[in-house]
């Protein structure tokens, strides 16, 4: 009898751990700040989700340096998802949305009262991207240092959870712009040591934002790093033309009041053929 119990136990054992496991969906939390400033204070604000995972979006109200109460009622719209609205303002500083995108895709985080600032609370967006590769832990380090003043080098160094350098995988690098989005600068293989390198042209004194991701598979879960440098320099000045003097040249003035007066001449020449006409056909 005992036996047979034993057996049943290794059976089931066995069918256990043969059996794939399966991907278990993760909260994702995301805090936003809203102001007369935009979102997180940015007119352009922008965030990732995960396609199939459940999302909370807790809107945090940020205008309490202002005199008066500036409330504001916000929305998220795009395919595949339907999501009440909800208001933050002095009396009621949070709000929560809670939902699961089940596609990928973009959508958009809009104010729909007037306030004040409602010009920098139209263009949040929220990037629905398919889910990140799960498995062996890695990590990502990134160091981006000035070549001149005309490049940066970004360079990162990609080992798994036990140390061991990752190589033969591609490392995707990316600039955040001023306006809140990312652009993609290229994709770099990691080597034998696991690292990769970028070179990323650059102005002097402009300050760099870079990120850099490995997105997983084969067993390797993803991971992201950003560093940020300011390069050496000053920015170059941008020169005043002589069109935005504030006393231009008389050779552009004397142009300029030609064709003026060269319309308005026309244009008197008009009316008076209109008149002309007009008294014409009165007097038949």
């Amino acid at each position: 009898m005992l036996r047979r119990i034993l057996r049943v136990l290794f059976t089931v054992l066995a069918v256990v751990l043969l059996l794939p496991f399966s991907a278990r969906a993760h909260a994702q939390n995301v805090e936003i700040s809203v102001s007369k400033d935009g979102f997180d204070h940015i007119a352009n604000y922008t965030v990732d989700v995960e396609a199939g995972h459940e999302v909370t979006i807790t809107f945090n109200y940020a205008d309490d340096d202002l005199d008066t109460d500036n409330p504001h009622e916000i929305q998220i719209l795009g395919a595949g998802v339907n999501l009440p609205t909800v208001t933050v303002s002095r009396e009621n500083p949070k709000a929560e949305i809670t939902f699961t995108a089940t596609q990928t895709g973009t959508l958009t985080i809009l104010c729909v009262v007037p306030c004040i600032g409602m010009e920098k609370l139209v263009g949040g967006t929220i990037h629905v991207i398919k889910p990140k590769e799960t498995g062996l832990s890695t990590s990502l380090a990134l160091e981006v240092s000035s070549s001149n003043e005309e490049s940066a080098l970004a360079r990162v160094t990609l080992v798994d959870s036990r140390g061991s350098p990752i190589s033969g995988v591609p490392v995707i690098f990316s600039l955040h712009t001023i306006v809140g989005g990312e652009l993609v600068l290229g994709t770099s293989s990691t080597t034998e040591d696991g690292s990769a390198e970028l070179l990323i042209p650059a102005t002097a004194g402009q300050t760099l934002r870079v990120s850099a991701s490995f997105e997983g598979g084969n067993g390797l879960a993803s991971s992201q790093f950003m560093a940020e440098i300011q390069m050496p320099g000053e920015g170059a000045a941008i020169p005043v033309g002589v069109l935005s003097s504030p006393t231009p040249p008389p050779v552009l003035a004397i142009i300029l009041l030609i064709v003026l007066g060269g319309i308005w001449l026309t244009y008197g020449a008009v009316v008076f053929q209109v008149f002309r006409i007009r008294n014409g056909g009165a007097s038949k």
